[in-house]
């Protein structure tokens, strides 16, 4: 009897300097448009300065990013969730497709044409590859920051090559 496998996995994309001068631009053009319209409109402005701290917290919001990995029976989804709101699919893959994986540190240079799909919490530590061919994007190469038990599942279901190969690139015995 076949067991399934699954586990999936969230992962917090650190904000960088960009997203951080965001954050702080419209909370500052909230607080002025806010007292703009309550000094030029008086009643009115009070209720266009709640609509406005209300489009600057949807916009704040917006600025946040996590991407879930999702693996069932040797599948790969990746979705990209936008402030805990929204949800959009990435990337799917079949494991027993992945031409080559591991950290990405030890990868080969990208060919040209390949597409690159990052889903990595943006610290540039932990960061794995994996390149496939994808139906309908080509050839893709994914970045992403698995944890150990996501490893663990994916070099499960990889080819014995790919298999071979990352544990020759990452020193591991057996």
């Amino acid at each position: 009897m076949m067991t399934d496998v699954y586990r999936e996995q969230l992962v917090e994309k650190r904000p960088g300097g960009a997203a951080t001068a965001k954050k702080i631009l419209i909370v500052v053009a909230a607080i002025l448009l806010s007292i703009a319209a309550f000094y030029f409109l008086y009643v009115m402005g009070i209720l266009l300065a709640a609509l406005i701290f209300y489009g600057g917290y949807y916009l704040l919001m917006g600025v946040d990013c996590e991407y879930e990995y999702i693996f069932t029976n040797g599948s790969l989804d990746i979705d990209k969730i936008i402030g805990k709101r929204s949800r959009k699919r990435l990337v799917s893959a079949e494991c027993e497709n992945f031409t080559s994986f591991g950290m990405l540190k030890n990868a080969p240079a990208a060919a040209d044409g390949i597409t690159t799909v990052l889903a990595s919490d943006g610290t540039g530590e932990g960061e794995y590859y994996a390149d496939f061919k994808h139906s309908s994007a080509g050839n893709v190469r994914l970045i992403f920051t698995p944890d150990e038990e996501m490893i663990k599942v994916i070099t499960s279901a990889i080819p014995r090559p790919v298999l071979a190969e990352y544990k020759k690139n990452n020193d591991i015995i057996g």
